[in-house]
């Protein structure tokens, strides 16, 4: 995630692993940071989908109302996952050292599908996706 935050945003977003146990909960506010695909992996591994859909908050916006989530060091000493460790879902990911952004994964947050703030502007990790995903690019197809 970078570290460079768009024009403040008062809004308020909550989120955490709803509809399933609903046991980890967090609010979080301030500006959508990078709010991109990512096809790493590690990424398609823990999803068990081609790419996870990641946004970046600033970290001090971030507040824990539910349960805090289990973390998992996807990459030792320098970036760990948050998962609900009851039911299994993706929350969260963080860079240790990094104060400023926590990664929130858009399909966490309760309205995420009606958001148009969360809107991905960047597909990460190209090279590493799966490679039949290309047979759905119509972006360049004639309009009928």
């Amino acid at each position: 995630m970078s570290e460079t935050f768009p024009a403040a945003s008062p809004e308020a977003r909550s989120g955490g692993c709803l509809p399933l146990c609903g046991k980890v909960r967090f609010t979080v506010t301030g500006p959508v940071d990078d709010p991109h695909v990512c096809a790493c992996a590690h990424c398609a591994k823990r999803s068990g989908a081609p790419f996870q859909w990641w946004l970046g908050f600033p970290m001090a916006g971030l507040k824990w109302t539910g349960a805090e989530p289990t973390w998992f060091d996807t990459h030792p000493g320098k970036t760990a996952r948050g998962f609900c460790g009851a039911c299994g879902t993706h929350i969260a990911a963080r860079d240790y050292g990094d104060t400023k952004v926590i990664g929130i994964l858009a399909t966490a947050l309760d309205h995420h599908a009606t958001d148009p703030a969360l809107v991905p502007t960047n597909l990460n990790r190209l090279a590493e996706a799966a490679p039949w995903l290309a047979q759905y690019d119509n972006r360049h197809a004639a309009a009928g």
